[in-house]
């Protein structure tokens, strides 16, 4: 039986290039590689060269774009060297590849036809945002994108405070461009006495993170819109 490869997933920036974020180990392993699967393959090389990566893209790399909604088929596809034994990156736009991003079912087809999995340490904005919350770290849930219509989402935002009343910490995020709006629903639909925090731009020159309730965010005037954030609920 031939051996398959190895599969590293690859944390990538929060936000704007920023090097020193990715540990010297990660960049090594990097750099001993041929073929990645991105979601964008500009982005992705911006960020190659950006960590000091060397290799000729037209001459020495293979790159893959994954679609989100990747097919069992279009895995063997993706991974047709890698079953043969050599080893690929897959890299996340931001962070870590399969949280709030494509991915999962690359590595579900990894595991099953033995492709050894190596996650690699890097930025995740989900985890920095828990442990800076002072929330629960030791039960928590990360709930992903909110319903975008109404009344689905008021209802969502109400259950998922609800929870946070029982000691479990709910995360949750929004797409940049929605924060504000997103923001202001928070403070018109849950009570006064619930805690909120809000980590912005994570990494980032302009990092903010605060916790309070929701009766002293009403107090605050700022302005999230466009930028990246994670909210949490305890």
């Amino acid at each position: 039986m031939q051996n398959s490869g190895k599969l590293f997933l690859i944390p990538s920036f929060l936000g704007e290039d920023n090097p020193t974020i990715i540990p010297d180990q990660v960049k090594h392993v990097i750099n001993e590689l041929n073929e990645f699967i991105v979601e964008n393959a500009k982005s992705a090389r911006r960020f190659l060269r950006a960590v000091g990566y060397k290799k000729n893209f037209d001459t020495e790399v293979t790159m893959h774009e994954l679609d989100k909604h990747a097919a069992q088929q279009d895995c063997n596809i993706l991974l047709k060297n890698v079953l043969r034994g050599t080893a690929c990156g897959l890299i996340s736009e931001a962070g870590n590849p399969c949280i709030a991003d494509p991915g999962g079912e690359l590595v579900a087809f990894a595991h099953q036809h033995d492709i050894e999995v190596i996650p690699l340490v890097g930025p995740s904005s989900i985890l920095l945002a828990l442990i800076a919350s002072g929330f629960n770290g030791q039960q928590f849930a990360f709930n992903g994108y909110l319903p975008i219509k109404e009344p689905e989402r008021s209802k969502k935002i109400k259950h998922l405070e609800t929870l946070a009343r029982t000691g479990a910490t709910q995360i949750f995020m929004e797409t940049p461009f929605r924060n504000q709006k997103l923001f202001e629903e928070l403070l018109k639909t849950c009570s006064d006495i619930s805690r909120l925090c809000i980590a912005c731009d994570l990494t980032l020159a302009s990092q903010y993170i605060k916790t309070q309730t929701i009766k002293d965010w009403k107090a605050e005037k700022i302005d999230f819109n466009k930028r990246y954030c994670i909210f949490l609920f305890g």
